[in-house]
């Protein structure tokens, strides 16, 4: 599915919802006397006060209060957007709203494809004499993915060794953001680098959707990042692409890795180092604890 598509599949929804409750409404008005001669006088105070005819306004404010009450009883609710910032129309702002991105990625199986984590059960005894350091760690990311869009950090590096909570962490991070309704796609730096081969070696109506689902999603994570091949004029062509555009447009990248920035300099250059370590827009921790999997 792409964009456009699940624009009109959220419009339309709402649409049908809209329609079902008009037909309730209309199915009452036929057979509740009490709520048909209301609202015929509702809507008829309503009509003259809009043509601007003198109305009574303690009687209308009356009979508003009853309607209402009336409504309740029947169970006559007036359906509400399911998406708060568009109002279910797929945009804000001349935007695709992420609602619409979240239905778009679901229907690619872009998917998450590391296990989710909540920051609340996290059990930090496991992480030894390094509990409150991670602590103050998780919080800080928690805080960064409660507050986004408001927040200034656009892109999150998680290094350290293999087996001290990189991905555990970037799971935490992935529920937070799915909790708040964001859309969220995570894949290893090993299936990043395929869809950058696959948009590369594409040519027909399809290619962007190799990468505009990484591009256009709230929260991108690409975990382990320094595993994957170095594909000549596609890995890092395509990875500059896709972090320089998500810190230009705001959006929200997370990278886990083995690598030291020393080290990701070298195998990607400074373009990427410069964008990945940049103080006023990254933030960056590399987590110190022994292989946790060995205590678990």
């Amino acid at each position: 599915m792409d964009y456009a598509e699940a624009i009109r599949k959220i419009a339309a929804a709402h649409k049908r919802r809209i329609s079902e409750y008009e037909q309730a409404e209309l199915d009452l008005m036929a057979s509740d006397p009490e709520f048909s001669q209301n609202e015929k006088q509702l809507r008829a105070l309503n009509l003259d006060k809009a043509l601007g005819k003198k109305t009574d306004a303690a009687q209308l404010k009356e009979v508003t209060t009853k309607n209402k009450e009336i409504r309740k009883r029947l169970g006559l609710v007036s359906p509400e957007p399911h998406c708060k910032h568009c109002n279910d129309t797929g945009r804000v702002n001349g935007k695709i709203c992420d609602c619409a991105v979240s239905l778009a990625l679901g229907s690619r199986s872009a998917g998450i494809s590391i296990p989710l984590h909540i920051f609340a059960n996290v059990d930090y005894t496991v992480y030894g004499d390094k509990q409150e350091e991670y602590k103050k760690i998780f919080s800080k990311i928690e805080e960064i993915c409660s507050l986004y869009p408001a927040n200034k950090k656009r892109c999150i590096i998680i290094g350290g060794n293999t087996g001290n909570g990189k991905t555990y962490l970037a799971g935490c991070a992935a529920q937070k953001a799915l909790e708040r309704g964001l859309s969220v796609m995570a894949l290893t730096a090993f299936a990043a680098n395929n869809r950058f081969l696959k948009y590369h070696t594409t040519f027909d109506e399809n290619k962007s959707d190799w990468l505009d689902p990484m591009l256009d999603c709230a929260l991108l994570i690409i975990d382990d990042l320094g595993t994957e091949s170095i594909l000549k004029n596609v890995t890092v062509e395509y990875l500059y692409q896709i972090i320089n555009e998500r810190n230009a447009s705001g959006k929200l990248t997370l990278i886990t890795t083995n690598l030291y920035p020393d080290n990701i300099n070298d195998r990607y250059g400074e373009r990427i180092y410069s964008r990945l370590f940049d103080k006023s827009l990254s933030f960056t921790v590399y987590l110190t604890a022994k292989d946790i999997r060995k205590v678990l």
